[in-house]
């Protein structure tokens, strides 16, 4: 599934009369760097009132999707953010639409995320990059320590703040929390890999779920 527009009514804040616009409804971050760029830019969807003048965002309901991060995002306008509790409903019924038609073939195995306005999309996307950008120092700095690298799930290291890569020797929870250790201990200052460790060496913690 590409990336998607529509054509709607946009709504100045000066309250000048609507005029048409076309905006992106559905965003594949993993196949169009551009789009993905101008929602880190702030730029998508930005229209120009022809009365007055004014920049301002469509607020339009957005689908964000990157398929290897796991990542599906529904973006509603600011002013339903009093309406979250109600949008969830949606939210899963919109979610089974597209899991079983529109994406049928990649399987989706993981929940949506629901932000409000594509400025929190945007602080999404530049926490993703950080994560990323993490996530390859500690791959780094585990592979100098002479051990193996595992991916973890995305979407199961989004939601347990892990990094996306870890060392790894041996299969347990365990295995996996004295790998992080020892690279921890060799200078490498991460609170990512910090955490992950110490989830590791709890009581009963399961082994990680490795893509």
């Amino acid at each position: 599934m590409r990336s998607l527009q529509n054509e709607a009514a946009a709504h100045c804040p000066n309250e000048c009369e609507p005029f048409d616009v076309t905006y992106w409804s559905l965003v594949r971050g993993d196949e169009n760097e551009d789009l993905k760029a101008a929602i880190l830019g702030g730029e998508l969807n930005l229209v120009r009132c022809p009365e007055c003048g004014t920049y301002f965002h469509h607020d339009g309901e957005i689908i964000y999707f990157d398929a290897p991060a796991e990542l599906l995002v529904f973006v509603f306008s600011p002013k339903d953010k009093s309406r979250e509790h109600e949008l969830k409903e949606k939210i899963e019924h919109d979610y089974q639409i597209i899991k079983n038609s529109l994406l049928k073939d990649v399987h989706l195995n993981y929940p949506p995320l629901c932000v409000f306005g594509l400025e929190e999309l945007q602080h999404l996307l530049h926490h993703e990059e950080k994560i990323a950008a993490e996530s390859e120092v500690i791959a780094a700095a585990a592979a100098t320590q002479g051990f193996e690298v595992a991916r973890l799930k995305p979407s199961y290291a989004r939601e347990n703040h892990f990094p996306l890569y870890v060392p790894a020797r041996g299969t347990t929870a365990n295995d996996f929390a004295v790998a992080a250790a020892k690279v921890l201990k060799s200078g490498l200052n991460s609170t990512l890999l910090l955490n992950f460790k110490d989830k590791m060496s709890e009581d009963g913690a399961k082994a990680p779920v490795l893509l």
